[in-house]
């Protein structure tokens, strides 16, 4: 049974959500902020979500919700308040806060805010929680982190799951958005109903037409008998449509009849088809820009637009790594059948250095790559192979910036012996680095800096650069 604790100094308050939840949850009280953290320290943090009140004597409410978020920081904690003012609120979510409410509430909000609330701790313990190789959920595809931007987005997942709004997934390509839509779906009120993948991308404009919607026998050339699309096969269900920015704009006009009044028809067919569908859509372009440009509806925007979660890519969350990197190594050790124990730190620093173009994608791919190859129980450096194109780039923009500050620089004027010690420093750290980044490939880092091998050999020699 869930753990709520409700943390106000008025006993009605606390006497009410007793007897308004017991039968659902188990109820812990206290009537001012040193209580509450005792309980939070008694049970170990065991507490699935805290209800508390802004003014208290002793501790303020703030001042709590920032002792709790040094003890837990995954916990939903919800402020409450009967002085409402926009300076508390914004202090409270500033501080992690999950909502704000001000009394006095209705037993249905309150409800609703738990459910969300539940949702999105259970998700981050979920993504928190580090697969290990033996472990029996190794084979699930799930969030996985425990950076912030997770935080978050498990948040969002939490808030809107529950709901029958259209959800718009958005970040590049690779970093999960079918698995938040997914999570969406497993948490929804849908679950158990059909849950149906589209990628706008992958066909051609009239197969996604004839996908979603269906056909009639006849319609076209090749259309030898009735096919029913994605909107009849998910009544009730979810639809995921996957890169919808890449879906023309007939296509879109119809999308859009269905969700302002759930009809359509098949491809030649003047029957009008009732459906009762959730969408959630995802893009890796921008599409308030495809708006602008003409290539996709505001009205459509508009509709699919009603909450939307934002992916951060995993350059900006690479705290993650490390986790995401044990749930792969699990997963492809059960495809393998591989005694793999772990990763290795220097291996794990590698990752860290790379900027991954393709995401959380990219890194899966790595690993099982790395998997297949290890010679030990523990994936080392040299099991990793990542693609030279993002560090080439790097060390080509570093190369032409250096390049510009020298060409600007007059030997003249700083002499000439001046000038060749930062033209050395300049190189012999620039080589350094591609012999780093390419684990020592002189034919690699050779390639990276524009320079022929024997070339860099001797700059090698001339700068007594240790091999890596």
């Amino acid at each position: 049974m869930n753990k709520l604790l409700i943390v106000d100094d008025e006993k009605t308050v606390r006497y009410s959500f007793k007897r308004m939840f017991e039968s659902d949850y188990e109820v812990l009280s206290a009537e001012n902020g040193r209580s509450a953290l005792r309980i939070l320290d008694s049970h170990h943090n065991s507490v699935d979500m805290i209800f508390l009140d802004v003014r208290m004597p002793g501790m303020n409410g703030i001042e709590v919700l920032k002792k709790i978020k040094e003890r837990t920081r995954n916990t939903p904690v919800v402020v409450m308040t009967a002085f409402g003012d926009s300076d508390s609120a914004i202090e409270a979510m500033k501080e992690g806060a999950f909502d704000y409410l001000i009394k006095p509430f209705e037993d249905g909000q309150l409800k609703e805010v738990i459910e969300k609330a539940i949702i999105s701790a259970k998700l981050h313990r979920e993504a928190s929680c580090c697969t290990k190789v033996e472990g029996i959920q190794a084979d699930i595809e799930r969030i996985v982190g425990t950076s912030q931007e997770i935080f978050n987005v498990c948040k969002m997942i939490g808030q809107v799951a529950v709901s029958n709004v259209p959800v718009l997934i958005t970040g590049e390509s690779g970093v999960g958005k079918e698995i938040v839509a997914r999570a969406v779906y497993n948490h929804s009120y849908r679950k158990g109903r059909p849950f149906m993948a589209v990628n706008c991308a992958a066909l051609a404009e009239g197969v996604v037409e004839s996908e979603l919607f269906g056909f009639e026998k006849g319609a076209f050339t090749g259309a030898e008998k009735r096919r029913i699309g994605r909107f009849e096969q998910c009544n009730k269900g979810i639809l995921f449509l996957d890169e919808i920015g890449d879906m023309s704009l007939s296509t879109q006009a119809k999308l859009l009849r269905v969700l302002q009044d759930g009809h359509f028809e098949r491809v030649g067919s003047n029957e009008t088809i009732m459906t009762d569908v959730r969408i959630i859509a995802a893009s890796n372009k921008n599409l308030r820009d495809e708006v602008i440009n003409g290539r996709f509806r505001e009205d459509l925007y508009h509709r699919l637009n009603v909450f939307s979660i934002y992916i951060p890519p995993l350059r900006e969350r690479k705290e993650d790594i490390p986790e995401l990197s044990e749930y792969f190594i699990s997963r492809a050790v059960k495809e393998n059948e591989k005694k793999i124990k772990g990763i290795s730190p220097k291996a794990l620093k590698l990752l860290a250095s790379y900027s991954w173009p393709g995401n959380v994608r990219e890194l899966e791919n790595v690993i099982r790559r790395a998997v297949v190859v290890a010679s030990s129980d523990i994936i080392n450096v040299n099991d990793i192979i990542l693609s030279p194109e993002p560090y080439k780039k790097e060390l080509h923009e570093l190369s032409n910036v250096i390049k510009d500050i020298l060409d600007r620089v007059d030997a003249t004027e700083i002499g000439t012996s001046l000038y060749r010690c930062i033209v050395t420093s300049v190189e012999k750290t620039l080589i350094k680095k591609a012999l780093e980044l390419t684990k020592g490939n002189q034919v690699q880092a050779s390639e990276f800096l524009g320079i022929t091998r024997v070339t860099l050999r001797k700059k090698i020699q001339e700068y007594n650069i240790p091999s890596v």
